[in-house]
Order: C-alpha cells, then structure tokens, then sequence
C-alpha cells in the first residue's frame, strides 16, 4: 500500500505523462467545467471571475480524516468556553476585546445571562497537508473563522470540478484506488441548524441565509446553499438583513417565517449598517430569540484567541486534552499592547522588545481582518518595515496579534500551458477544518505566495478520500 507521498508523487505522475493533445483537451475543459460547477467569483464592478483549481487533488486517508476530526472537536470544546470565559473574567475581555458598541449589542441581546445553545459552525484554519510523512505531526492550527465561513459551496463545487475532470484519468492509472466524496459541508451545516432549531424549540426547520446583499464584489455561496437545502426538502432563501420584519410573532424575510438564520456578518458590520441609518431590530430580536447561527459566541474569532490557549495565566481554564493540543499544535500568540508577557519559552520579557528583536521567527497580524490583509512576515521584510509595522500596532493597542511563525508547506502541483506540456508547479498550501459532531469538510487553498488566500488571486484544491 502506498504512504500519502508516494500518492502525491503517483498523481502527479500520471498527469504528467498525459499525451500533449489529451493535455490540451483537459486544458480546454476547465473553464466550462468550472463555470458548469459555479465556481465564481466576483469583481468590483460585479463581473464574474472563475475560481482557479487545481487538477490534483488531495487524497486523504480514513486515519489522517479521523485524526483531524478528533484535533479539531477538541480545539472547538475549547473555543465554546470563550464567551462564557468573557462574560466572568476582566482578563479575557482584555485579550479578546470588543468595541464598546460590540459589547453593549451583545449585553442587550443575553441580557447578562448566559445565552444557550451557543451554536458556532467554524472553520478553523490550519497549515495541515496530507502528502509529507510527518503530517501527524508537522502542523499549526493558525486562526479560526467562525461568522459566515467561506467555502460551503465551493468545497463540493471544488470536488466536483476536479472529480469530471481527472478522476478517471487518477482511477484508471492505480486500479486499486478508490476516490470517494468526504462528507459534504452543506450536509454539516444543514445539521448544526436542524440541532439548533430543535434545541430552542423550533418544530419546523425553515433557514434564512443572512448577507448584506448591496455588496456585488466577493464571493457568492449562500443562494446556491440555499437552493441544496431546497433539494434536500428545507425551505431556505439567502435574505438581506435590511428586509427582514415581524409579523404575528414571528420573524419573516419576504414571505417566509424564519426559524434559524445563519449569517454571513459580524456585529461590527451589523453597526455599520445601523451608523447609515439602516433599522435592525428585527435582527437583534433574532439573536434575543437566539435564533441565529452562528451565535454570539461565533463573535469570539479573534485571532487572539489563541493567547487564551498559549498564555499559562489561562490554563487553568482547560482541561489536559485541550492543552496538550496547545503546545503541540496551536501558534504562541499575544495581543499586542505595551505589556510583559511570557514568550514561546515560557519566559517574561517585555513584549515590544521581543517582537523588535526577533523578526524573523514571528508574524504581525490585524487581531480581526480576514482576507490576509495587513500581514507583516518578519522574515521577509526589513528590520525598519518590521518596526515601522510594530509601533503602529501599539498606536492602536488591542487592534494587532503577534504570532509565532508558521512554516507554511508547499508542494508540486501538475500545470498545463496551451502546447499540452505538463510541469509541476511548487505553490504553498493550507487547510480549512470545518468539523461537527458529524464529521469533517476540508477546504484546500494554494498559492505562489505563501499568504494564501482565494481573494487574494489562490486557487482550490479538492479534498478526495481515498480507500
């Protein structure tokens, strides 16, 4: 049996032994296969973009699947103790903060008790790959994501693109391979929002996909998750926060009685819209009703979360499962203001000095933008840029993270130019976990750059289990 390297190499391989015009063909397939998938993206001005992908997938093992599951339960048990942690303890509203708005939306909504089910669908990200022999080993949960998290329908779409394309090429090459589907990520959300429903007393199920739908640029999944629901007998519409209304008791966007909405915005974005004049009452009734996923709690995404988990002032708050998965597999992260701390040793320094002075082992971070903006790598940039960036974060105290560096894994993947010649392609990849009670979705990124994002120009690997 072969181990996942010699799998990587074997796909690899068989792409690259393509005939140039069968390579060409393949080559000339991918645009309208994607499109056919609705792998799209969109511009500024609205105009669409194809989402690029990669024609080998990742092949991922029952065992490397169930152990990523397992890490990933017990990271999200930990996450869940955030908000209650929040609400009891001065020192972590210290280092996950809210603006005071954010806080104050949040005290009106639980009304200073604690607020249950607090439901939260995640994805959390992580430099995991499936190819190197220390895959058990050699990774990094680096951030989660938790308020309307990208890829539920490109996940499948993704699988789906790749599966027409080259499954039968990967099958016919190893006869012994058997390419299955993993569990779909819809089908996980589909089953946090059944679960919630029914633990606040919701007989039916009918779903609100809740986004600002003024924005026209960015990524387009909740209509086509809401048509899958639709296909799976749930009465679901994608809904603007803006149209929402009440009507006998219920809460209705269009004609329809909402019983769980899942949402794609944060608070701080909700505010914004209510700075423009916009009423939102109806949704704040929702979050009252604690009719909306994720919860409250799915606020808590900060990237400084992670000091609550590497910081030993708050190991008591953990147990010894959560914490061997800390110090084996989470980033040393701080909040950044003028402090002393303890570094990824264990010793007290004063955090500002140990930033200026070791660069090139760490990674400045916005606590809480997404889309890989802001990111200062210390090795890559000058020691003047690196300060530069350092005391703007202590400007704004409480705004950046400082985090221990993670090495991100690239790996060749097999390109085509227009002449049907396939080359192999070295681009840096990384993981989105998105796990339930359930099971495990996994959302691959690549790219030439090691800050790897789709809106940033990446691409999508399939995830493929193998058997």
């Amino acid at each position: 049996m072969k181990n996942p390297a010699q799998r990587l190499r074997a796909a690899n391989q068989t792409l690259l032994r393509l005939p140039a015009a069968q390579a060409r063909a393949l080559r000339k397939q991918i645009r309208p296969v994607s499109m056919r998938h609705q792998m799209v993206m969109y511009e500024e001005d609205g105009s669409p973009r194809v989402i690029g992908v990669q024609l080998r997938p990742w092949l991922v093992s029952g065992e490397q699947i169930r152990f990523f599951h397992r890490a990933c339960m017990v990271l999200k048990g930990a996450l869940a103790k955030v908000l209650p942690l929040y609400e009891a303890n001065p020192r972590v509203r210290q280092v996950v903060p809210l603006e005071p708005e954010e806080d104050a939306w949040i005290w009106h909504v639980v009304g200073g008790a604690h607020q249950t089910p607090q439901t939260v669908f995640d994805r959390l990200d992580c430099t995991a790959t499936f190819g190197p022999a220390s895959w058990q080993d050699d990774f990094w949960f680096v951030e989660p994501n938790s308020v309307g998290i990208g890829g539920i329908h490109y996940i499948p779409a993704t699988y789906r693109t790749v599966r027409d394309l080259v499954a039968r090429w990967l099958q016919d090459a190893d006869p012994q391979l058997r390419l299955r589907p993993m569990p779909d990520i819809r089908d996980l959300l589909l089953g946090a929002l059944r679960g919630h429903a029914r633990a606040i007393g919701r007989r039916r199920l009918n779903v609100g996909f809740l986004e600002d739908q003024s924005e026209k640029s960015g990524t387009a999944e909740f209509g086509h998750v809401a048509e899958y629901f639709k296909s799976k007998g749930v009465h679901s519409l994608a809904a603007d926060p803006r149209h929402l209304r009440l009507k006998n008791g219920e809460i209705y966007a269009k004609n329809t009685p909402i019983d769980v909405f899942y949402r794609d915005t944060e608070i701080t974005e909700f505010l914004e819209m209510e700075r423009e004049g916009v009423s939102l009452e109806v949704v704040r009734e929702a979050f009252r009703r604690n009719q909306v996923v994720s919860s409250i709690a799915g606020e808590f995404d900060h990237k400084s979360a992670w000091e609550l988990f590497t910081n030993p002032i708050f190991s008591r708050y953990f147990t010894a499962q959560e914490r061997a998965l800390f110090a084996k597999h989470v980033l040393w992260t701080r909040l950044i203001w003028e402090r002393s701390t303890t570094d990824p040793s264990g010793r007290t320094v004063d955090l500002a000095a140990y930033v200026r002075k070791n660069k090139n082992t760490l990674t400045l971070k916005p606590n809480r933008e997404y889309g890989g903006i802001g990111v200062a790598f210390g090795n890559v940039v000058t020691q003047r840029e690196w300060e530069r960036a350092l005391e703007k974060a202590l400007q704004k105290p409480g705004t950046s993270v400082i985090q221990r560096r993670a090495r991100v894994h690239s790996e060749p993947f097999p390109v085509i130019d227009a002449k049907g010649r396939v080359t192999l392609e070295n681009l840096y990849a990384v993981t989105g976990f998105a796990a339930t009670s359930a099971g495990l979705a996994i959302l691959g990124r690549c790219s030439a750059s090691d800050v790897v994002n789709v809106s940033r120009g990446g691409g999508l690997i399939a995830v493929m289990r193998r058997s």
